[in-house]
């Protein structure tokens, strides 16, 4: 088996619509990290995330339900995600329904697998009762062995399931054992409006068309993990639900997916905000930016489509200028000008993204620190000592002898000094106050 293109070992699940395989993807992961409903199908990009079992890690990728007869352009852009996902898979989980028996579009899936020459995993899903376990036999037809038995909704057979997956990575070849994991990959939540370039900029990252990309409004409902390295630095890239105001949501589906990307920004190291350049900053914009600077993350934005901005001979120093001077508390995050369609300066995003998170990661000695406490002048309160506590971001305990005299510009002003002399520019600081115990 030939290694895999950022050296992890990928299992992507196949099968038609309703078959469960969002339901399985949850299982593995044991979150509902796919949206799963009882009105059909919505799983249309693939959705992956790093699965350790058995000392044995894999790159688990959930994908659209496979529908021939459906040829809407929509449906034509999951068949081309599915064939993405079949071709870069190490190994595949061929998803049936154990209620429904084999349908036609069973056996067209089962020929387009064939010519995938991968192992293929035949998994029975939905078997929850001694009937359905005597119609096992039926499966055999496939012509993929012995057929797996699991209630994916009821966690049956998931564990068997999972060791006939680690047992052909163990028979896989050693350039396939996940070379690069056991560093700690950069989080990166890729956010902003519907219809921003989000799709396009992560596509344009890996190289491929790896996210569903298409001019329907809010074709990206899940949040979709991908790890993939760069010069020998790892990274996991999240593209999220685009963020719409309240007024705008109008089903459960939509709901959910934009809490989803709240919670991706909670979760996430460096956020990616992008922008319309022609649009300029907008209403949304400013929310967007809001809700990561209340998580305290660091982040970066990125003005995309400024190849159409350029056409309108607008300056990028000017176009700066006017965000810095009504974009509040920026802590100099960095601007990116760049195009996601024409992929320029898409690298620059990265390694600005790097270097917030490395940044971001940095922990600084007590003695360090107390030394820089000595030379602020500071007149509130007086100020005795200070720590680090915490990292990503950094947070700082300084004990001080009143608390309740310092106030907000001023505490403001003392995170400035820290940032600016720890060298944290573009990174939220923390600073706690405790109070000085004195001895009676």
């Amino acid at each position: 088996m030939k290694p895999t293109k950022f050296n992890l070992h990928k299992v992507a699940i196949i099968g038609r619509p309703n078959v469960g395989k969002s339901t399985l993807f949850n299982r593995i992961i044991q979150k509902r990290k796919a949206i799963v409903e009882e009105f059909g199908p919505t799983t249309r990009d693939r959705i992956s995330a790093i699965v350790k079992w058995s000392d044995k890690t894999f790159e688990l990728i959930d994908t659209p339900g496979l529908y021939f007869e459906k040829k809407e352009n929509l449906s034509k852009l999951i068949e081309k995600q599915i064939m993405f996902a079949v071709k870069e898979a190490d190994q595949l989980i061929f998803v049936c329904d154990a209620i429904s028996g084999i349908l036609q579009m069973d056996y067209k899936i089962c020929e387009m697998l064939r010519k995938a020459d991968k192992n293929i995993i035949l998994a029975v899903n939905k078997v929850d009762s001694r009937n359905l376990m005597q119609k096992m036999s039926n499966f055999y037809s496939l012509g993929f062995g012995e057929p797996m038995t699991i209630s994916s909704l009821h966690g049956l057979g998931i564990g068997d399931l999972l060791d006939k997956v680690v047992n052909n990575i163990v028979q896989a070849s050693a350039d396939t054992k996940g070379a690069g994991v056991n560093r700690e990959p950069v989080k990166l939540a890729i956010i902003g409006k519907p219809n921003v370039g989000k799709s396009s900029f992560v596509n344009g990252i890996l190289g491929e068309e790896r996210i569903t990309v298409s001019d329907i409004p809010g074709t990206t409902r899940d949040s979709i993990d991908t790890y993939f390295e760069k010069d020998k630095r790892p990274f996991t890239i999240i593209d999220t639900a685009g963020i719409r105001s309240k007024a705008k949501i109008k089903d459960a589906v939509t709901y959910f997916s934009i809490l989803r990307t709240e919670e991706t920004i909670k979760r996430s190291d460096v956020a990616v905000i992008l922008a319309d350049a022609p649009l300029g900053i907008t209403k949304e914009d400013h929310r967007i930016i809001d809700i990561v600077q209340k998580n305290f993350k660091p982040f970066i934005l990125a003005i995309n489509k400024w190849d159409l901005a350029e056409k309108e001979d607008i300056k990028k120093s000017g176009y700066e200028k006017v965000i810095r001077e009504n974009v509040r508390f920026m802590y100099n995050a960095p601007i990116v000008f760049m195009s996601a369609l024409k992929k320029s300066n898409l690298m620059e995003v990265l390694d600005k993204a790097y270097e917030l998170a490395e940044k971001s990661r940095k922990n600084f000695s007590t003695s360090d620190l107390n030394s820089l406490l000595k030379s602020i002048e500071f007149n509130p309160t007086r100020l005795y000592s200070v720590r680090q506590i915490k990292n990503s971001p950094p947070e700082l305990e300084i004990v001080v002898k009143s608390p309740e005299a310092i106030i907000d510009s001023e505490k403001s002003h003392l995170i400035n000094i820290f940032r600016k002399r720890l060298h944290l520019e573009g990174v939220p600081v923390i600073i706690k106050f405790r109070r000085k115990a004195f001895k009676p």
